[in-house]
């Protein structure tokens, strides 16, 4: 996956100036150069590493599809629902309709054919005979209304069961599809399951997993300080600012603590954020508004977000299962940016987040609300 930077951005709260979209282009440009950098398969490791990246960005992508779908099948479904409604009304309309058909060709049948004529013949004052003629005229209009407004609600009724079973086909070819997806889905949980065992058995011992993990931290590390070097001189607009946030910001999943700040990880390495178990697929929202400023993949880390909130603020949401928000969007508290995951090479499904100031990780328990 590239990283890719949208400059249009929709929900900015004022546009850019030609100056800041420059600054972003070399963020963004920086940031893919490092990431090559970062990926250059040199060991056996590395190649395991590369290999489960491939597989879970394959994985993202059909998810990615399996929510186009599962949208594209509701709103189809609402549309049949739509016109089954339509069809029912307009089955209770044809109805009434022939009704009053059968009743105007029974009072026709009654007066028979002559029966005007005759009238007319025996009628001798002509202003009488005039309104006759008027009543007369009235008649057959009205019943040809009648007739007319049948046969269009019969056609009416044509369309709806034509649309009705396009509908359906088409939601029936959209379920094949997704059932297709879900299938391939399997597959590739099975082969990110065989090479993370491959994985582990490369890394035998306690001192391989602390060099794996140094590794992934140190990787990060390197994108946080790329990230900062530029981020200070870019603005974010902010109706609060996050330093007024402390302790009222709302969780970005809901879940239970596995791992806090500064828990041991190993003999040398502690949690820079929390680690929280949380169900496959559940939402992760943001925390605060800003600018998405990083949304990819990066080794140790899986499919991992980073908003700016300005004034030296990051946010950080990794092992995401898809991400749902580009480089360059904007977004505002709660906002839905992505869905919980295991990918970097966890077994279960969590979020890993951090709260970064100046580029230094910091303790979440002192910015977010406490749980009831």
């Amino acid at each position: 996956m590239v990283l890719t930077l949208a400059l249009a951005l929709t929900f900015a709260p004022r546009l850019f100036a030609k100056g800041e979209q420059a600054k972003l282009a070399t963020l963004s440009s920086e940031i893919s150069q490092l990431q090559k950098k970062l990926r250059t398969t040199r060991t056996e490791h590395d190649k395991s590493a590369a290999d489960l990246r491939a597989i879970e960005l394959q994985s993202a992508a059909s998810r990615r599809q399996v929510l186009s779908l599962d949208k594209e099948i509701r709103l189809l479904g609402k549309e049949q629902g739509k016109l089954y409604a339509q069809q029912q009304q307009l089955d209770q309309q044809r109805q009434r309709q022939a009704g009053q058909v059968a009743q105007e060709l029974a009072a026709a049948y009654r007066l028979g054919r002559e029966e005007p004529l005759k009238v007319l013949l025996n009628l001798e004052n002509p202003a009488e005979l005039g309104r006759t003629l008027k009543y007369y005229e009235h008649i057959v209009k009205a019943r040809s209304k009648i007739i007319e407004d049948y046969q269009s609600t019969l056609r009416e009724l044509d369309n709806i069961g034509q649309s009705l079973l396009n509908k359906q086909n088409d939601l029936t070819n959209k379920r094949h599809q997704l059932q297709a997806l879900h299938q391939s889905l399997k597959v590739e949980v099975q082969q990110r399951s065989a090479l993370l065992k491959n994985s582990r058995q490369l890394i035998s011992s306690e001192k391989g997993r602390l060099t794996k993990l140094s590794l992934e931290r140190q990787q990060l590390e390197r994108i946080i300080q790329t990230l900062q070097k530029h981020l200070q001189n870019l603005n974010i607009p902010d109706n609060q600012a996050f330093s007024q946030r402390r302790g009222k910001l709302p969780w970005p999943v809901k879940g239970r603590l596995g791992h806090s700040f500064g828990s041991a990880r190993g003999s040398h390495l502690k949690w820079h954020g929390w680690l929280l178990r949380a169900t496959e697929a559940s939402p992760v929202k943001a925390i605060h508004h800003g600018r998405v400023v990083f949304s990819n993949y990066l080794r140790g880390q899986g499919l991992l977000i980073i908003l700016d909130h300005g004034d030296n603020y990051l946010s950080l949401y990794a092992h995401n299962q898809v991400l749902l928000k580009e480089t360059g969007d904007w977004v505002y508290p709660g906002d839905l940016i992505a869905k919980v995951g295991n990918t970097g090479g966890l077994e279960r499904s969590a979020l890993y987040f951090e709260i970064r100031r100046k580029g230094k990780a910091i303790d979440p328990k002192r910015w977010l609300k406490p749980r009831a």
